[in-house]
């Protein structure tokens, strides 16, 4: 039993050795706030003055961009699928918030989505795959805005009919694209704040939606 208990305080030692932090050198001084893991060697990460950025060997070499004229641009939302293929959300009134998609690693961005609603700020974006995709905004008119794409390309206004209403003073944060989030092939989860907590949950890809209260602390 003494031998069994060593060797799992040295392995515990050692795991925990092991997962210490470790910086990276990233040559850019932007406010990074989204950032996307497709998997242990490729990540993305995106942020102020329409910074975006990639690394393809886990960390140990990051290529820092910036999308064309999108200087500007503050993207808190980055969604991407390998590494050459990812989609920037950007937030902000009116046509600061857009959407834009690379497929060649970053080397192009095609602009897919430029609000023109004055109402609308857009918060995040989400995909159950590359080809299906929703993004949402903060509530214009007493209902969360919602977009979806059926073919990664193209972005339309998604019907909120079966939505239940936002609450005086409810939005959403823009701070990394995470009160957005698809799960498995059709669950979506939407999570609000400011003078209410709420999460919404759709499991047919936002056609229709449940909304529940939380206990988070709000206001």
């Amino acid at each position: 039993m003494k031998i069994i208990i060593l060797l799992f305080t040295i392995f515990l030692g050692v795991s925990i050795a092991d997962a210490q932090w470790q910086p990276q050198t990233v040559n850019t001084k932007a406010s990074l706030r989204g950032l996307s893991v497709v998997n242990e060697k490729i990540i993305w990460a995106s942020g102020a003055g329409g910074t975006f950025l990639r690394t393809v060997d886990g960390g140990k070499t990051w290529t820092v961009g910036k999308v064309p004229d999108a200087e500007k641009l503050d993207f808190r939302d980055i969604e991407a699928f390998d590494a050459n293929t990812a989609n920037l959300l950007s937030i902000g009134d009116g046509e600061s918030s857009r959407i834009y998609k690379t497929t060649d690693g970053g080397r192009s961005w095609k602009p897919q989505f430029k609000n023109t609603n004055p109402k609308a700020f857009f918060d995040a974006l989400a995909f159950w795959d590359s080809r299906n995709g929703i993004a949402m905004s903060d509530p214009v008119d007493g209902k969360y805005l919602l977009l979806k794409t059926v073919d990664g390309e193209n972005w339309k206004v998604a019907d909120n009919d079966k939505m239940a209403s936002a609450k005086q003073g409810e939005a959403a944060f823009a701070a990394s694209g995470t009160c957005l989030v698809a799960n498995g092939k059709s669950d979506v989860f939407l999570v609000s704040g400011g003078n209410d907590a709420r999460v919404f949950r759709s499991n047919n890809r936002g056609t229709t939606w449940f909304v529940s209260e939380t206990p988070i602390v709000k206001g």
